[in-house]
C-alpha cells in the first residue's frame, strides 16, 4: 500500500486545504460567515460568554449556561467573540446562551464538580459537554437528569445510528452525542524536520523539549499501548505498566508537558515541534492559527471517542436545556457548526448539506458572485465529518475501566506526568 492510499482522509484533507492555499484565517473566517452563517451571538471571551436575546424576543428568557471545551463552535465572519449557531438559536427561540470553554480534561472536569455532585448543589450550568467514560461515571453516581426524548424530536429524527446506543449510555438516557473525533499526532514538519508517521517519533530525542505529551490518561496511554502492539480496549494492568515504563524511559525534560486542550496554543506558535493532538483542532489551526501543522494517525493506530451533551442534575434549567440539545440535531445547525469545527457529526445529512453549499458556492447566484474557493473547502471537508470505514481505520476506542481498574491506571499514569 502506497503511502498516500495508507493515510486518512482526515490527514489527506488538511495536506489538501494546505496546497490550495485555503489557510488564511481572513478567508476561513469570511467562509464561516457565508449565507446562513451571517448570525453572530453577542459573547465576550474568554470567561463566561453571555448571549443576548434577539431584537423583538423576550428579555425574561433564562439564560441556558454551556460549559463546553475550547475550539468546538463556531465563529462568525466580522466579530471573533460571536458564535453564529448559538445566535441562530437565541433569535429562533428568544433563549440568550451563557457559552464557556472552561471544560479542558476529562478527569479536571469530573474532580472540580463531584463535590458540588455529592452535596446536591447546582454547578451553575444547565448543559455540559463531556467525554464518554464521564457520562457513564456521572450517569451511575445520579448526577445527571434523565433525558426526555419527546423534547428531542430533531435526535429521533436525524440521529445517525453509529451516534446511538454506545456503550457508555446504551439507552441514550443521559445523554447524546455533540462531536466525535481522533486522536493522533501532530507536527510541525519546518520543525522535526522530516514527516512523522510512528508514536515513537514523538518519544524522539531530537525534540527534546519541544514534544507535547497529553494529561488525559486514556489517550496518552491508549497511544502508548498501541505503539507496543496492544489494543487499548483489551489491555490489562501488566499492558499499562509497560506503557508507563515506555515513557519513563524517556529522559527529563524531553516532554516540554502534559496539556490538557492548552496544546493548541503551544502547538500553533511553534512552542512545540510534535504532540499529541486532536483531529478537528488541528483542522482549524491550518486554518486560523497555523498553516504548517499536519495531524496524522500513527502506523501503529490512533484512537477514537466523542464528547456528549449532557443535563447535570442541580438546579439545571430543563425546559430550556431540552430545546439547545434538540437545536443542535437539526440539520441546519449541525452543518452551520460543523462547515466549522470539522469534527464527525452524530446528524443525519450534514455532509450532504455541505456538499451542496459547495455547488452552490462554485455556480453563485444571482446575489453573489462564484465563490471556487469556498468551494473547494467544502469539498475537502463534506466527506471528513462522517466516521466511516476509512475514517477511523487504525483507530480504537477506550477500555471501559471497572473502577478498580481506573485507580491503578490513574496510580501509573500519576507516576508518568508527575502527578
Amino acid at each position: 500500500m502506497s503511502d498516500q492510499e495508507s493515510r486518512s482522509q482526515i490527514e489527506l484533507t488538511i495536506d489538501n486545504l494546505m496546497r490550495r492555499d485555503l489557510i488564511s484565517r481572513r478567508t476561513f473566517i469570511r467562509r464561516a460567515g457565508r449565507g446562513g452563517l451571517a448570525f453572530g451571538a453577542a459573547l465576550t471571551l474568554p470567561a463566561l460568554l453571555a448571549a443576548c436575546a434577539a431584537p423583538g424576543s423576550s428579555q425574561k428568557a433564562a439564560a441556558i449556561k454551556w460549559l463546553n471545551w475550547p475550539a468546538y463552535i463556531d465563529i462568525d465572519s466580522v466579530d471573533e467573540s460571536k458564535y453564529p449557531s448559538i445566535l441562530a438559536f437565541t433569535e429562533q427561540t428568544g433563549i440568550p446562551v451563557e457559552y464557556n470553554e472552561g471544560l479542558l480534561d476529562n478527569a479536571d472536569f469530573l474532580s472540580t464538580y463531584a463535590p458540588d455532585f455529592n452535596a446536591g448543589h447546582n454547578t451553575g450550568w444547565d448543559v455540559m459537554s463531556p467525554g464518554g467514560w464521564v457520562v457513564e461515571r456521572m450517569g451511575r453516581n445520579g448526577w445527571l437528569e434523565e433525558l426526555d426524548h419527546s423534547k428531542l424530536p430533531n435526535w429521533t429524527a436525524n440521529c445517525a445510528d453509529y451516534a446511538k446506543g454506545l456503550w457508555f449510555d446504551p439507552d441514550n438516557k443521559y445523554s447524546v452525542w455533540w462531536q466525535g473525533g481522533i486522536t493522533g499526532l501532530a507536527y510541525d514538519p519546518n520543525l522535526t524536520g522530516r514527516e512523522i508517521t510512528s508514536f515513537d517519533d514523538l518519544l524522539d530525542p531530537a525534540f527534546s523539549g519541544r514534544a507535547g505529551g497529553f494529561s488525559d490518561m486514556r489517550d496518552m496511554f491508549g497511544l502508548t499501548l498501541l505503539s507496543l502492539g496492544k489494543h487499548p480496549e483489551e489491555a490489562t494492568v501488566a499492558d499499562v505498566e509497560k506503557a508507563r515504563d515506555k515513557l519513563l524511559a524517556v529522559p527529563d525534560g524531553h516532554f516540554r508537558g502534559f496539556y490538557d486542550n492548552s496544546y493548541y496554543d503551544a502547538l500553533a506558535a511553534g512552542d512545540l515541534a510534535i504532540c499529541v493532538a486532536w483531529s478537528g483542532d488541528v483542522s482549524q489551526m491550518v486554518l486560523n492559527d497555523n498553516p504548517n501543522v499536519k495531524f496524522v494517525v500513527p502506523e501503529e493506530g490512533g484512537m477514537r471517542w466523542n464528547d456528549n451533551l449532557v443535563i447535570p442534575k442541580g438546579g439545571a434549567n430543563l425546559e430550556n436545556a431540552h430545546k439547545l440539545l434538540n437545536y443542535y440535531y437539526s440539520v441546519a445547525a449541525a452543518t452551520m457548526l460543523d462547515e466549522y469545527v470539522g469534527y464527525f457529526t452524530p446528524v443525519k445529512g450534514v455532509s450532504e448539506q455541505i456538499a451542496a453549499d459547495a455547488e452552490a458556492a462554485r455556480a453563485g447566484s444571482a446575489d453573489a458572485s462564484p465563490d471556487p474557493e469556498t468551494a473547494d473547502y467544502y469539498e475537502a471537508l463534506a466527506p471528513t465529518i462522517v466516521p466511516s470505514a476509512e475514517q477511523i481505520g487504525n483507530t480504537y476506542p477506550d477500555k471501559q475501566l471497572t473502577e478498580e481498574e481506573e485507580g491503578k491506571w490513574n496510580d501509573l499514569f500519576e507516576a508518568v506526568i508527575g502527578a
